[in-house]
C-alpha cells in the first residue's frame, strides 16, 4: 500500500476526497483505504502537535502518485 497524507483538511473535505475516489470507480478497502485524524494538542499551547489530516493508502502506486499530484 502506498500512502499519501493531506494536511489541514476538515472532516467534510476528507469525505469529499473519499467520494471523488468512489466516483472514479475505485472500491474502498480493495483499491484504497483511508483514515481521518483530528488535530492533537499538547495542552500547553494553541498550536497542534499533530495537525488534522487524512491519509489515503492505495494498492496501486500509480494511483497514489496521480492523486498526490492532483490533491497536494
Amino acid at each position: 500500500m502506498t500512502p499519501i497524507v493531506i494536511l489541514h483538511v476538515n472532516a467534510v473535505q476528507a469525505l469529499e476526497l473519499r467520494d471523488q475516489l468512489r466516483d472514479a470507480g475505485l472500491i474502498q478497502d480493495q483499491d484504497f483505504e483511508w483514515e481521518y485524524r483530528q488535530a492533537e494538542y499538547d495542552n500547553f499551547s494553541y498550536n497542534a502537535v499533530v495537525p488534522r489530516h487524512v491519509t489515503f493508502r492505495f494498492r496501486d502506486a500509480a494511483l497514489a502518485t496521480y492523486y498526490s499530484l492532483k490533491w497536494i
